[in-house]
């Protein structure tokens, strides 16, 4: 059921890029018109995450999420039967806020399920869709919107919820909700700050340098504001202190460069397949699928051989083989059949060293931190990851120097990243030093 409900979002935030096209066509107007839910959805998924974990501790885990499924339930009929763009992009809106809630809820259900040692074997399955999904989406819906319609994509979701929900009651128990302030002072900084800085990060390259650098700095003073607030409060809304631990902080770090490195490269392996090696979309996707398959291969690892590994050790070596393949990649300048075993190569192992990475950046969080501490473990990974993941492909996407050139930087901000990782490995003991 929690495999589930962690898809839901998933596959409608990866696919929706593909299907704008013919959401513009139905709906009389333009592309960028359309693009403003999918911009939408990703600034309220935002505030939802913000929000979860104050939410989970004064409702309880289990009853968070079943809310939040019904209304991204509910959502996605209204987005698939929409009539014109205000509806359309109001129901986006909806849906993202409720995604934002979903993650965590899920990732707070387990570790109540499993507690905070059985979260890297736990989020090994259910972090699984967050590496594979953003790969496999596009090749996905590309291929179903002409078969299917645009409108079906989004109603399939109804099936899946009601499935979903039919599925909780044998598999999950009703948590305790806990009568504490919802922290509704700390919350308005930081959901302005949080979605302001998000907004900066995807306004890059689409408005003028001088109106980015004025969010990012009405967006930096919000979340200063937060901090504080968030510091000094009995009840905090995503208990800052926690940044007091350097391991937590790293990971929060490795967190963000991960982000930007998955997303960054997903961006940049479509273009260079397309517009310089001249391949149709459905082949970028079939790459992008092979990294997915990396990615699957991975949780086995993870799970198995690999499940009292330091997870800054996976995280460091991870990201080292992300930075070799992503180069190799980017260097390929002709297309061929042995430029296409060695794309998909090179994706397949990419997906290996992220798809590590991804999940021990979600799990790591949870080995450093004491258990009364990891409640907010999964809105500050799941941030951290969102924020990177935008620099990311806002980066790619404005990028003005060679293929070759943007795999250097990609590789030296990989391997900026395992430096981070095998630093805080060489200064802490195997047992983790508890907040």
């Amino acid at each position: 059921m929690l495999l589930l409900a962690t898809v839901l979002p998933l596959i409608d935030s990866s696919v929706v890029n593909v299907l704008l096209p013919a959401i513009g066509h139905a709906l009389g107007v333009a592309e960028a018109d359309a693009q403003l839910g999918v911009s939408g959805y990703m600034l309220a998924a935002t505030a939802g995450i913000v929000l979860s974990t104050s939410l989970v501790r004064r409702f309880g885990s289990t009853q968070v999420l079943m809310v939040t499924m019904i209304l991204f339930g509910v959502a996605s009929l209204v987005v698939g039967l929409s009539p014109n763009l205000v509806v359309f992009n109001l129901s986006r809106v909806v849906q993202g806020a409720a995604s934002g809630f979903i993650m965590p809820a899920v990732q707070a259900v387990a570790a109540d399920i499993v507690g905070k040692e059985g979260m890297r074997a736990a989020l090994a399955t259910i972090g699984l869709p967050a590496v594979i999904a953003p790969a496999f989406g596009p090749l996905l819906g590309g291929a179903l919107v002409h078969l299917v319609g645009w409108r079906t994509l989004f109603l399939i979701n109804i099936p899946l919820v009601v499935g979903a929900l039919l599925l909780a009651p044998k598999a999950l128990a009703k948590s305790t909700p806990h009568i504490l302030p919802l922290g509704a002072g700390q919350a308005v900084p930081a959901i302005l700050g949080m979605v302001g800085l998000l907004w900066g990060i995807s306004s890059i390259g689409g408005y003028p340098s001088s109106t980015v650098l004025l969010i990012f700095a009405l967006a930096l003073i919000c979340i200063a504001i937060f901090a504080v607030l968030d510091w000094r409060a009995k009840t905090p809304l995503l208990d800052v202190s926690v940044y007091r631990q350097l391991s937590f902080s790293t990971v929060i770090l490795l967190c963000f460069m991960v982000g930007a490195v998955f997303y960054g490269t997903l961006l940049s392996t479509s273009m260079h397949t397309q517009l310089e090696l001249g391949q149709l979309a459905w082949v970028a996707g079939l790459v992008l699928a092979a990294q997915g398959a990396g990615a699957w291969i991975t949780r086995s690892v993870i799970k198995g051989p690999w499940k009292s590994a330091d997870p800054f050790l996976i995280l460091g070596g991870g990201l080292i083989l992300a930075a070799i393949s992503s180069l190799a990649m980017q260097l390929i300048n002709h297309w061929s059949m042995t430029a296409a075993l060695l794309m998909l190569g090179c994706a397949v192992f990419r997906g290996l060293g992220l798809g590590g990475c991804t999940l021990m950046a979600l799990s790591a969080g949870y080995e450093v931190l004491s258990a009364e501490k990891s409640a907010t473990v999964a809105a500050h990974t799941r941030l951290a990851l969102q924020c990177g993941g935008g620099l990311g492909a806002a980066v790619v996407g404005i990028w003005p120097g060679s293929s070759w050139s943007l795999g250097a930087a990609t590789c030296g901000f990989s391997l900026l990243g395992a430096v981070f990782a095998f630093s805080l490995l060489l200064r802490q003991s195997r047992t983790p030093v508890v907040a």
